[in-house]
């Protein structure tokens, strides 16, 4: 058995994780599984305004804005600060002071 290498097994296991439930249609159920429209919504809109979202990122958010029926704007400013590099918000410095 190599040791860094992939294992191989003869037979067929069926991996069980922490996601798993009891049901029988294997779908997952509950509070926190379930996709808040608005909440993707917001992702999307804030991959349109990061300035290190990739152009091609950039243009499947604006699809996606446009296939739930959202707008897709960004505000001329937004554009000119990712531009020229401008952060909305200032770099937070450490300022801590340690006493020992």
């Amino acid at each position: 058995m190599p040791l860094f290498g992939r294992r191989r097994h003869t037979t067929t296991t069926t991996r069980r994780t922490h996601h798993t439930t009891g049901t029988t249609t294997g779908h997952r159920t509950g509070m926190f599984h379930r996709k808040d429209p608005n909440r993707r919504a917001a992702g999307l809109r804030a991959a349109l305004s990061n300035p290190h979202t990739t152009h091609d990122g950039r243009k499947r958010a604006e699809a996606e804005l446009h296939s739930m029926g959202r707008s897709a704007h960004v505000p001329i400013t937004t554009k000119i600060k990712r531009t020229l590099g401008i952060r909305s918000s200032p770099r937070q410095h450490n300022t801590a002071t340690y006493r020992y």
